[in-house]
């Protein structure tokens, strides 16, 4: 059941990167909570490749169990200009981005003019590029995962194709207290969360003081919590 919980987040995490690059929340917990074998990963894969083609731009910023934090951005477009010191990328909303390119900058997949990218940045600067052929999900897996420390915080704010923007957020952490309207959740970098619960909260899993849980927001509110436990699915309210 532990290895099966750390999955589970772990592609939850994911999802948040791709992010909730679509406002898709949801869908990837769901994707990510239930399930195994080769369907389970078949449909975990497919949502991730939705969420990555719906949303066009995502800003990231993560914390860890040890408490140090991570910032960075995620864009996807076509390239209009190519060189080796910068990328221009021309997004579906329309804004076109211009990033700096280095030795260090990771490059997968093809990268050309005309091509679809999806790039990784942090302050203007590309550290990861992933084009055509090169797999988008493991490249937000990399980028999430390369850290020994849990992730125990994720906040993203996305952009879709259409211009709409949107947030996200997640937080995984040991139950201390719980009821119909709130829940309230230590995370291991030491900090202690309360949430508001509303009526169309769904609970994955049962909520008890010493489990875990992982809670699931969409624009500042609770939509969703994956209980460590059981299959059983409760809604509150």
């Amino acid at each position: 059941m532990k290895t099966g919980w750390k999955r589970g987040y772990r592609v939850a995490v994911v999802g948040a990167a791709a992010l909730l690059l679509a406002g898709g929340a949801v869908a990837v917990a769901d994707a990510a909570h239930g399930g195994k074998g080769k369907a389970a990963k078949t449909a975990k894969k497919h949502v991730a490749k939705r969420l990555v083609r719906s949303g066009v731009h995502a800003d990231v910023s993560l914390i860890r169990a040890d408490g140090t934090t991570d910032a960075f951005a995620v864009d996807r477009g076509t390239v209009t200009v190519a060189s080796s010191a910068s990328l221009t990328v021309l997004r579906p909303d329309g804004k076109s981005v211009t990033l700096s390119l280095s030795s260090t900058t990771l490059s997968r997949g093809t990268v050309a003019v005309g091509k679809h990218v999806l790039v990784f940045s942090r302050n203007g600067a590309a550290f990861r590029v992933r084009g055509p052929g090169a797999g988008m999900t493991v490249a937000i897996a990399a980028t999430v995962q390369a850290h020994k420390s849990p992730i125990v915080h994720v906040d993203v704010k996305f952009i879709r194709g259409d211009g709409s923007t949107a947030t996200a957020a997640l937080d995984r952490g040991q139950v201390t207290d719980a009821s119909t309207s709130s829940l309230t959740i230590k995370r291991a970098d030491g900090q202690s969360v309360t949430f508001t619960l509303g009526a169309n909260v769904i609970v994955r899993g049962r909520l008890a003081v010493g489990g875990k849980a992982l809670v699931i927001q969409r624009d500042g509110a609770v939509v969703r919590v994956l209980a460590g436990g059981t299959k059983a699915t409760t809604a509150i309210g």
